[in-house]
């Protein structure tokens, strides 16, 4: 069996949000205006790499390693009414909570370490609100050498 690679969870974020049907689109490299591209997105969140920390929990070096995975999720509303754009923003972040809290992720993950840990709220830059969010999961790596390094 060929381990999984982080980008892989990432991509499954991706799809169980864009599943939910709260999003107009939900991008895996950052908002297209981040980039210096237009978006006329009212509703839209991105998935990002932000951190991954490594625990050896174990008294011998013959387990496997523990690793927390930290992801970082942007969620965007846009609207003219700021308090319906901050509505609008809470309302993506609860979903996403509920979608991905306690998520395997196709059994890669630790479901009971699957939630969103942490979240803030942007300053709001009319006519749009951001919520900077952390996802954390937690998986067993696969040895201390089972890295996938297929191309």
């Amino acid at each position: 069996m060929i381990p999984f690679r982080e980008r892989d969870i990432r991509n499954l974020i991706g799809d169980l949000l864009d599943q939910t049907g709260a999003f107009d689109r939900v991008y895996l490299s950052g908002l297209p205006e981040d980039r210096g591209e237009p978006s006329g997105d009212s509703r839209s969140v991105a998935i990002e790499p932000w951190e991954t920390t490594r625990a050896d929990p174990w008294d011998d070096d013959g387990g496997d390693p523990l690793l927390t995975c930290r992801v970082h999720v942007v969620f965007l509303a846009r609207h003219d009414d700021p308090r319906i754009r901050d509505e609008m923003v809470e309302l993506l972040l609860n979903v996403a909570a509920d979608a991905l809290g306690g998520n395997s992720f196709g059994g890669a993950a630790i479901p009971a370490r699957t939630q969103l840990r942490s979240w803030s709220w942007q300053k709001s830059k009319a006519p749009e609100r951001r919520i900077s969010a952390v996802l954390e999961y937690q998986y067993l790596g696969d040895g201390w050498t089972g890295f996938n390094t297929a191309e």
